[in-house]
């Protein structure tokens, strides 16, 4: 099957912005929001504490509803006393305190556990747009119109203004290149960008980095870098195609946001992406549906995700065209391509559609 890819300077924006489990969200329908803004909140335990209640009042068989002074839901303060065994000779009595604040979350036979620290998740608009959905406890739908193009992988999510270093696809940054005034910005930074890059751009606040590719190990460093990087093509060391670097050199100056979180079975949506939004409304008469993908015609443009020509993008010169056998033998539809001035049958496989 023919996957479509997005590379367009003139496309609706639609992301969703959720939290991962239920909260609350801070902002309304229709309301008009930038990148940088939370558009909804949660708090979520992250660190419990079991009280040994009988073992404390030597007791094995206590009978807990004698002994507590507190109840589930009770907030308690370090050193509050929590259980007291009584006994007629007032110095033998035995006593349980907490050790330390806490909320009572549950209170089973001979314990108690104490919620002790709650984790308070937050999420950003990622985009400057506007609210078109809002979904209960969990978040928002944005959309904006403006630039969008899909990347192949990264890590990192971040936003800023978007900055060009290098003049052509296949040239990259060196850490020296890198300094102070690019402190916030999303920079092209070429074909690459090694370790040293990374942590230089953490050193001077970098927010995010866009190449044409990057090597896997990256993703693996100790500490992981806190720069975002977003690659167009993909692992190793693969020029950004022409194509993709004259679309995004033209958002010099402009905000943008990059994700280059990879989708999983929980969020299939949240693919590697480029976008920059313009401000500019909907046309009058838009809908919220999302466009028709047209099927494949001659004169579309495609990407090469695999194979000789890997990164290249062609226009596609006529269809159809019978099944043919590819290098391991087996026969697959393909597509006529012009690439570098030779008409070459690549299978559609092994092609992504590009609008």
């Amino acid at each position: 099957m023919l996957r479509t890819r997005i590379i367009n300077n003139d496309q609706k924006i639609s992301i969703r912005r959720l939290l991962p489990s239920l909260g609350q969200v801070l902002v309304q329908k229709g309301q008009k929001i930038s990148a940088l803004d939370t558009v909804a909140r949660a708090e979520s335990p992250s660190r419990y504490y079991v009280i040994e209640v009988a073992k404390k009042l030597a007791k094995p068989d206590i009978n807990m509803d004698k002994v507590l002074l507190k109840s589930e839901g009770d907030v308690v303060e370090a050193g509050e006393l929590i259980a007291v065994r009584k006994n007629r000779i007032t110095f033998l009595q035995k006593t349980v305190s907490t050790p330390i604040k806490g909320l009572i979350v549950a209170i089973g036979q001979g314990w108690v556990l104490l919620e002790t620290q709650r984790t308070v998740t937050q999420v950003q608009a990622f985009i400057n747009g506007t609210v078109t959905r809002v979904i209960a406890n969990r978040g928002v739908i944005m959309e904006a119109n403006g630039t969008i193009v899909e990347a192949a992988c990264g890590f990192g999510e971040a936003h800023g203004l978007f900055k060009r270093l290098v003049d052509a696809p296949d040239e990259s940054i060196t850490a020296d290149d890198l300094d102070l005034n690019l402190q916030n910005t999303i920079i092209l930074a070429g074909q690459s960008v090694d370790e040293a890059v990374l942590r230089k751009a953490d050193e001077v606040g970098v927010r995010g980095l866009v190449v044409g590719s990057i090597d896997a190990t990256l993703r693996h460093l100790n500490p992981p870098p806190k720069v975002c990087v977003v690659a167009t093509e993909g692992f190793g060391e693969i020029p950004m195609s022409l194509y993709t670097f004259g679309i995004l050199k033209n958002l010099q100056g402009r905000d943008a946001s990059i994700r280059g979180i990879m989708p999983t079975i929980a969020s299939p949506d949240e693919l590697p992406v480029i976008l920059a939004p313009t401000g500019k409304p909907n046309p009058p008469g838009s809908t919220d549906e999302p466009k028709k993908i047209p099927s494949l015609a001659i004169g579309n443009y495609v990407r090469i995700t695999r194979g000789e020509f890997m990164g290249k993008i062609a226009s596609v010169e006529s269809l159809p065209i019978p099944p043919r056998p590819c290098e391991s033998g087996i026969v697959v539809p393909v597509a006529s391509l012009m690439i570098e001035g030779i008409i070459c049958h690549i299978p559609l496989v092994n092609l992504e559609q590009i609008l």
